[in-house]
């Protein structure tokens, strides 16, 4: 698939803001405390996330004028579910700052907050988790990938702006799970597709089909957008930049701040994280194979 830039901000820095105001709304139950200076820092932190994800993601859209229709079609359309759940975000993000004193109101709204951040984050994954005709997004991973890497960089983010020392072995071992998630993904992409050209027409695998010649003679919209090729050579570095910037760096990052008593370590770690999940992110639609590539 072609990876486009502008869906790969919005799902990297969407994520990031869902994923902090969802460790936000877990500090607001965890502990009783009026709100203060970081607090309100966290939840526009977190809305500037969101805000700028939602409007990037409208750039890949050929009729933005329309855009208020796909919110109607959330009886059958993940997209739709997704636009309707981040809308319905801001609701207890925005009533929290009526509710700075510490109070059953304000738990209910950190409880609201946490629930639909995370349905936000698991619509925007079954968008392409639902996509048969990409064969490497149906895999088991795809939705624990997406969910919980919001989770480890919303918590890069509160880490950074709180310099909570004991959330340093939580981010490890959100890093580790999403680092396995991402290698039995990896993993998997490296297979042949299991759809052939002789499947496709309904005949024995051992029968040879080739296309006798090309469907068109120059690129085309199915080409451009369908049809990405990444050699094998340069998946496989990608893959450790994504490693490294978006969890190994991170990591070190972390243990310093903890043990050197470092807290700008922690926003090395943020934005190390961000840059490696924006690189897994990009591997995710560079490496995906559309069935149509079969013809093509």
């Amino acid at each position: 698939m072609h990876p486009a830039l502008s869906v790969i901000f919005f799902s990297t820095l969407s994520g990031a803001g869902y994923g902090l105001w969802f460790w936000f709304g877990a500090s607001l139950l965890g502990h009783d405390r009026d709100f203060g200076v970081r607090d309100y820092l966290t939840l526009g932190t977190g809305a500037l996330f969101v805000v700028i994800g939602l409007l990037s993601s409208t750039l890949h859209l050929g009729r933005k004028e329309r855009v208020w229709r796909a919110f109607s079609q959330w009886r059958s359309a993940w997209l739709s579910r997704e636009g309707v759940a981040a809308v319905l975000c801001f609701l207890p993000a925005g009533a929290l700052v009526f509710f700075p004193q510490h109070g059953p109101m304000q738990k209910f709204l950190a409880a609201a907050l946490m629930a639909l951040s995370l349905l936000t984050v698991f619509c925007t994954a079954k968008i392409y988790h639902c996509l048969k005709t990409v064969p490497a997004w149906t895999h088991a991973t795809v939705v624990p990938i997406y969910l919980v890497t919001a989770l480890y960089t919303g918590g890069l983010w509160l880490a950074s702006i709180y310099a909570v020392w004991t959330f340093a072995p939580a981010l490890a071992i959100l890093a580790m799970i999403t680092l396995w998630l991402m290698t039995r993904y990896w993993r998997n992409n490296d297979r042949p597709l299991a759809i052939t050209r002789s499947s496709a027409l309904g005949l024995p695998e051992e029968r040879s089909v080739s296309v006798f010649e090309h469907p068109h003679t120059e690129a085309n919209f199915i080409t451009k957008e369908m049809v990405h090729v990444l050699a094998r050579r340069h998946s496989g570095r990608f893959r450790e930049f994504c490693s490294f910037f978006g969890y190994a760096l991170p990591l070190i990052a972390c243990l310093g701040a903890w043990t050197l008593d470092q807290p700008w370590l922690y926003s090395l770690a943020a934005v190390s994280g961000m840059l490696g999940v924006f690189i897994g992110r990009w591997l995710f639609f560079a490496e995906a194979r559309h069935v149509v590539s079969l013809y093509y």
